[in-house]
């Protein structure tokens, strides 16, 4: 009970401070236990309350309370401050996170004070394993936790060789893309499959790109080299009779016991063709000029001495 032989000491009716967010309340509230002839004054930001022990604290500002009683010789007073904060904004959303990559989560709300469950104090934090992460933000007496959950995800998977060589010869130069499933590919070309057929030397680019993982760009470097027995073919040739390029024909490098060339138009029909290995094509077809187009070989071969039968496909350009 309060009473006189306590009216000559400092009272400590309140707390120093109260602090809580914006859009909460709190209390302003004298914890001891008063005698029933105490009369008790409060002086707040919303105006004069009487004759209660706590008030609502809605406004920031000081609070002050006065006590009086015909027991005490002089009246009591005690005062408070209370501090309202905004309240830091919830704003983490779940992600994903790419298998083999990181993702930076940031609490946002610069300013107040940061407490993760790994432990860091930072806005943000780089995080590269799936799982559910929280952050404690603290403003003042304002506290808000926030949650999210990082979810994990296959990545393209992408293996491709940097650098390939393939024998002119050969009839299988095929650079391909491993990828997993789902994953889209665009290769330099404008292609989109796995696979793609080297026509020329030089660099090609494949793009590949699953889910929200972000795209990944990839080089390979073909070239080509004369390896044994090797058939060295034109891509063109221009039978105007100037005695330059006026005939097409393969550039033999070895021997062979069996060797077929045919030659035909865009629409499968048969413009030359022969048994012979030093035979050459000069544009006509039964004596006439064939015109400007681009024409199919097709050349069957087995090297002298073996039984493995080659065959090459390819097309050739004739101009005038």
């Amino acid at each position: 009970m309060w009473g006189l032989s306590v009216s000559a000491q400092r009272p400590n009716l309140l707390r120093d401070s109260v602090a809580f967010c914006f859009g909460d309340s709190s209390y302003v509230e004298i914890k001891q236990q008063l005698d029933n002839n105490v009369s008790i004054q409060w002086t707040t930001p919303h105006g004069i309350i009487t004759n209660t022990k706590k008030v609502k604290a809605q406004l920031k500002g000081k609070y002050y309370v006065r006590l009086s009683s015909p027991l005490y010789v002089s009246p009591v007073f005690d005062s408070t401050y209370v501090n309202i904060y905004p309240r830091p904004k919830v704003q983490l959303r779940d992600t994903i996170i790419c298998k083999g990559r990181s993702v930076i989560l940031d609490a946002k709300n610069p300013g107040v004070q940061y407490l993760w469950n790994t432990f860091e104090t930072s806005q943000k934090i780089k995080v590269d394993n799936p799982g559910r992460y929280w952050v404690s933000m603290f403003n003042g007496g304002c506290n808000v936790i926030d949650t999210v959950f990082v979810k994990s995800v296959q990545g393209s998977g992408v293996s491709v060789q940097n650098d390939v060589t393939f024998c002119l010869n050969d009839e299988t130069r095929v650079i391909s893309v491993k990828a997993n499933p789902g994953t889209k590919i665009l290769w330099s070309t404008g292609a989109t499959s796995p696979s793609i057929y080297a026509i020329k030397e030089g660099v090609y680019w494949v793009k590949t790109e699953i889910n929200n993982c972000g795209a990944q760009v990839d080089t390979v470097r073909v070239k080509f080299k004369v390896c044994e027995c090797e058939m060295i073919i034109p891509t063109s040739f221009t039978p105007n009779e100037d005695n330059r390029n006026d005939y097409f024909s393969p550039v033999m490098q070895c021997d062979y016991s069996y060797f077929s060339i045919t030659i035909t138009d865009r629409w499968g029909n048969t413009v030359f063709t022969s048994s012979n290995m030093n035979a050459r094509w000069d544009g006509r077809f039964k004596g006439n000029l064939c015109p400007e187009d681009i024409y199919i070989y097709h050349i069957e071969s087995i090297e002298k001495g073996g039984d493995k039968k080659q065959v090459r496909n390819g097309h050739i350009s004739l101009f005038r």
